[in-house]
Formats: C-alpha cells, sequence, structure tokens
C-alpha cells in the first residue's frame, strides 16, 4: 500500500464518519494515553507537576478551541471528497474552511490540542510533545504530502501553497 492514496468514492457522510473515527483514535492515544502514560512515569520518577498559574483553565478552553478547529477540518476534508489521512486522501483539493488561512490547519489544531493538555495536565515532559510534533510534521510529514499534492493538483496546489501560509494566519 502506498502511503498517500486517493479515497475510494463515498458519501460525505461516509468521509466524515471515517475522519470522526481516526480523530477519537488519534486524540485518544496523542492526548489521553500518552499524557497520562508519562505523567504516571513522572510521578514514579518523584517528578513534580508545571502548573502555570491560570494554567489548567487556559489548558481547558485551548483545547477546547484547537478540538473546534480539528472538528472543523473535518468537516472541509470530507467535503472534498476524502480525508486527513494520507491513505484515504481527499479526491479534491481543500482549500475551503480553515484551509484558507493555513495549509495544515489539522496539524495546527494537534500541536495546540498538545498544549492545551500540557498546560491542563501539567506534566513537564508533555511539554515537548507540542513542539516535537510541530516539528515532525514541518520536517518529516510535510515535504512527502506536498510533494504528493503538488504530483496530483499540480498549478492549483502551487497556488494554493503559494498564497496560503503554513502555520500562522495572515491578516
Amino acid at each position: 500500500m502506498r502511503l498517500y492514496r486517493v479515497a475510494r468514492p463515498a458519501t460525505r457522510g461516509r468521509h466524515l464518519a471515517k475522519t470522526l473515527a481516526w480523530m477519537v483514535v488519534v486524540w485518544t492515544l496523542a492526548l489521553v494515553v500518552l499524557p497520562t502514560g508519562l505523567r504516571a512515569v513522572e510521578r514514579w520518577l518523584g517528578v513534580p507537576t508545571w502548573h502555570l498559574p491560570g494554567g489548567p483553565v487556559a489548558g481547558v478552553v485551548v483545547l477546547v478551541a484547537a478540538s473546534a478547529l480539528g472538528i472543523r477540518c473535518a468537516f472541509a476534508m470530507a467535503a472534498g471528497e476524502g480525508t486527513p489521512v494520507p491513505f484515504d486522501a481527499a479526491a479534491r483539493l481543500v482549500v475551503a474552511g480553515p484551509y484558507r488561512w493555513v495549509r495544515n490547519p489539522m496539524a495546527v489544531s494537534g500541536c495546540t490540542q498538545a498544549l492545551g493538555v500540557a498546560l491542563l495536565v501539567g506534566s513537564p515532559t508533555y511539554y515537548l510533545v507540542p513542539p516535537a510534533g510541530a516539528l515532525l510534521w514541518h520536517l518529516v510529514i510535510r515535504p512527502s504530502e506536498e510533494r504528493f499534492l503538488l504530483d496530483r493538483f499540480g498549478t492549483a496546489f502551487a497556488r494554493y501553497r503559494d498564497a496560503v501560509p503554513l502555520w500562522f494566519p495572515r491578516r
């Protein structure tokens, strides 16, 4: 199986259901299992939590906002006849919704969710997850994803890539 493959034709609802199912799996692993496990190891090692003043409350707000962004991205991707999963990629170039502001709002959502969890849980080790995730996506995943999109959508993707910022939206 190739890493990047266009999703089989299906209804928008089916693509959305697949995306939401993947999100439940990934979010459970990255936002519940990983920080819980890291915090358990930290407790065993005697590492105290790093709660910033107002951190848990800010963490909930950041987590909810970033999750809402991720869900909005799922709807936009389903409208593009696919999912954000590489082996079930959208059949059409998605440039609507959050994709108007940044090229991969799912990556922005994921890294921001991790920041929210770090603030909420106060795990010193988990505070490394948001920047590590951003670096992993930026240096490892993004180049191959953008090659696939360029091969698939050609100048339409090149124009989009040149017009829409990668991480931070413009005014």
